[in-house]
């Protein structure tokens, strides 16, 4: 399959920017991905047409400023010795984010701009601000929080005091099997606090909640990983997402 990809620049981020194979013919509208970091794209999508996924939307992922600060929700300690503690400047990335990037994409290419189209997708703090989204903005239908940093110090207990801006939404977490066993002790209670989100979400949401474990720890398969959470998403198309 051709990989349509390009690079651009949108609101001073760096961006890569996947259109569908077709798009350069008729007017269809596609849903879209956006996706919080750097990706393994091209990987991504040839993991997907091995497994037959039909990759009929478009995807832009967003390189951050600062990977520690635009993926923050607040300031917290460093997370290792002689690290620049993060800023917790997540606030402010949703704002470019929602207010100008995706304003430019449904402007400049045939997005289908409704919530119900439009997926925020992230790995590890990338994730976490995905799923951070959910209570900051109503634009995004679905969020996918893969290997997501939800141990983040006092989320899980900001999540249960406050409330989502949709209650129409979907929500995919995944983790791998071996990340818990991390020598990082914040980083340890991963599987604890991706659980205790869970459940937090599959209150305020009804049980539209997916959850996936992984084999291995926090690097591993990245590629598969995002390639299982791409078909969750487009079985939502078809009505057949389990």
């Amino acid at each position: 399959m051709e990989q349509r990809i390009e690079e651009l620049q949108i609101a001073g981020f760096c961006c890569r920017l996947y259109l569908p194979p077709d798009y350069g013919e008729g007017t269809q509208r596609y849903p879209t991905m956006y996706v919080n970091g750097e990706i393994p794209l091209e990987e991504i999508l040839t993991k997907l047409v091995k497994m037959g996924v039909q990759t009929d939307f478009i995807l832009l992922s967003i390189q951050p400023k600062n990977w520690n600060d635009d993926f923050t929700p607040w300031a917290a300690l460093a997370f290792r010795t002689g690290e620049d503690a993060p800023q917790g400047r997540a606030d402010a990335y949703l704002a470019c984010l929602t207010k100008e990037i995706k304003p430019y994409m449904d402007t400049h290419y045939r997005t289908k701009p409704e919530p119900q189209h439009t997926a925020l997708f992230g790995y590890s703090l990338g994730g976490l601000t995905a799923v951070y989204a959910l209570y900051k903005t109503d634009v995004f239908g679905t969020a996918a929080s893969l290997s997501g940093s939800l141990w983040y110090d006092g989320f899980c207990e900001w999540m249960e005091g406050e409330k989502l801006l949709r209650t129409d939404l979907w929500v995919y977490l995944s983790l791998g099997k071996k990340e818990e066993r991390s020598k990082n002790p914040r980083m340890a209670k991963v599987a604890e606090c991706t659980q205790q989100a869970k459940e937090i979400l599959a209150v305020q949401l009804k049980n539209q909640v997916h959850f996936e474990w992984n084999e291995g720890g926090h690097f591993h398969d990245i590629e598969g990983r995002f390639a299982k959470a791409i078909l969750w998403w487009t079985e939502g198309f078809s009505g057949c997402r389990r």
